[in-house]
This record gives C-alpha cells, structure tokens and sequence, in this order.
C-alpha cells in the first residue's frame, strides 16, 4: 500500500476544515385532532408507533419501497466459504465493467436489508443508493472474513471493477442524484471495499462539492493503513455525513461480527442488529437499515451476526 501523497492529504484537509453542513430534518407535521379520551387505553410504545407511521405519511415520497420484505436468516455461521487463496470473488463472471445505460448505484428498494429510503431520524426522507464491488480484490487481506466473506451467498449481485472508469461514472451519477433528491445517503460498500487512498479522496471531494450528499458502511482497513487512518481522518471531520465504521472492533464507530444467533438487543456497549434480530425472529416488524438508522445516527459499536 502506497504512501498517501501530498494532494490526497490536502483533499482529506481541506474536507476537515469545512466542517460540511449538516442537513436538518423536516419539522415534524403538527398534531391534529383531539386527543384520545383515555390515553392509556392504548400502550405507550403502539401510541408512538403510530404516531411515527402517520407522520411518515404526510411527508411525500418517503415510504417503505423495498421490492421483498423479508431479509436473510444470520445464524451465526458462514453460509459458504471461498479457498483461503483466492484473491477475488468466487463468481468471476458477476464482475463487470461500467456499462453505457446502466447505474453503478443502485437504489435500495432493491435490497430487502437495506431499503430506498430513510424513514426514521434525523435523515428521514433521504434516498439511499448502494454500490457493490469486488469483495477480495479490493479488501485488505487482513479482513477477518477473507473466507467467510458474506458476498459468497451473493452469487447474483453484480460488481463493478474498480478503477478510474467508475471513479469517472460515479461522478456522474452522485451530481445527477443529488441534483434530483433533497438529500441522498450511499451505502458504501455492498460488497467491496476503499481499494486506494486515492478513491477515498473521491468521496471527500463528492461531499465537498454535494452538501446533501452522505456516506455510511464500513472498512476493513484498520488504524495504521493509509486507508485506514485516511477514513479516521474523514470520519472525525464530518461524523454527520461520513460515517464509515471500522470493522472487527468495538468502541466509537466500531463494528464487529457475532459467531451465534441471539435476541440480546445489546452485546456489551453494542447494539446488536435490528434488522437481523427482526428477521431471525420472523420479520414481525419488517425492519431495514431505512427503518433503523442505527449506522449513521450515532457512533455506538454494532454487532452483526455471522450469515
């Protein structure tokens, strides 16, 4: 891993010295109507549910759009392993070049964990857009789950080979997007990770020319890697639009993974994963990262459990 050059640390600088704008949250709609005679007819946390549900109501646009609500079951277990010396995915063939005609970023709604929109917090209303790329070739070997990697039960997913041709369509896309929506929130990455420092100096630059833009997902890239202390860096500037977590740790802005299924709501000072314990416990609640929020809202740890 090279070094971080001169113009990559003054792009990382000059993005620490902005300090970007945070982007507030539409007002709440005002209540209407009596209240309810007998209030404790009727629990406390139903009541605040929905209330939640008719304010997302009358806020356009924002709505669960998600294609299928039912997310993968996590065991705790890798659901398939690659050899220990591959060196990219186990699905060659899912890999592919920018194509003319099709988006890199793909909208949420296809993803049953993730969702198109963000329907809690202070985000509420945002678009959310994921990019996938090349598990392996584009992570730090280093990765705890090199072989377990969650991308090998991914067969379908398509990843985009990294390189300055995505850099240039990504350009692209995130000014169309964020010229299209109030505000949008990308999930990087899918799969994938920062292959070079000078990608993660891409995404500053995007959230200094984009003030509606965000950024969450994770890096295995750990403190002292140049990506690693680079996403440090960044993260610690604008912990309100880049909020990448540094997997295989606990602590602020931390992640890490769980190898047994559990119904805790925390691990330690981790919050174990709604999404996931929703869809261990039969997706009553058909909770999504749009439902949730925990990722970007806040910098407590989170736990994931192996799948």
């Amino acid at each position: 891993m090279d070094a971080i050059t001169t113009e990559e640390r003054e792009a990382i600088d000059a993005f620490m010295a902005q300090r970007s704008v945070t982007v507030v949250a539409p007002p709440a709609p005002k209540r209407r109507g009596r209240p309810p005679k007998n209030p404790d007819a009727v629990p406390i946390d139903e009541r605040k549910a929905r209330a939640a549900k008719r304010a997302l109501a009358k806020l356009p646009g924002v709505r669960d759009r998600r294609r299928f609500k039912a997310g993968p079951i996590a065991n705790g277990s890798y659901a398939k392993t690659a050899p220990a010396d591959a060196t990219g995915t186990i699905y060659p063939t899912r890999v592919s070049p920018v194509l003319e005609g099709e988006a890199v970023l793909k909208d949420g709604a296809h993803s049953s964990k993730i969702g198109g929109d963000v329907l809690v917090g202070r985000l509420r209303g945002a678009k959310i857009f994921t990019l996938t790329l090349e598990e392996r070739a584009t992570c730090p070997r280093s990765c705890r789950h090199w072989v377990g990697c969650y991308g090998n039960a991914m067969q379908a997913a398509r990843r985009w080979q990294h390189g300055p041709e995505l850099i240039d369509r990504l350009a692209n896309e995130v000014a169309a997007l964020c010229a299209e929506h109030a505000h949008v929130l990308i999930r990087l990455h899918t799969l994938g990770d920062f292959w070079s420092v000078e990608y993660l100096a891409f995404w500053v630059g995007q959230l200094d020319l984009h003030d509606n833009l965000t950024i969450f997902g994770f890096t295995a890239w750990g403190p002292g890697t140049p990506i690693g202390d680079g996403v440090d860096r960044v993260r610690r500037a604008g912990p309100d639009r880049f909020m990448i977590r540094t997997s295989n740790r606990t602590g602020t802005w931390g992640s890490f993974t769980l190898d047994f299924p559990t119904e805790a709501p925390r691990i330690g000072d981790a919050l174990v994963c709604p999404e996931q314990r929703d869809a261990n416990a039969g997706h009553v609640k058909k909770t999504h990262c749009g439902s949730c929020g925990a990722c970007w809202n806040d910098d407590r740890p989170i736990a994931f459990i192996c799948h």
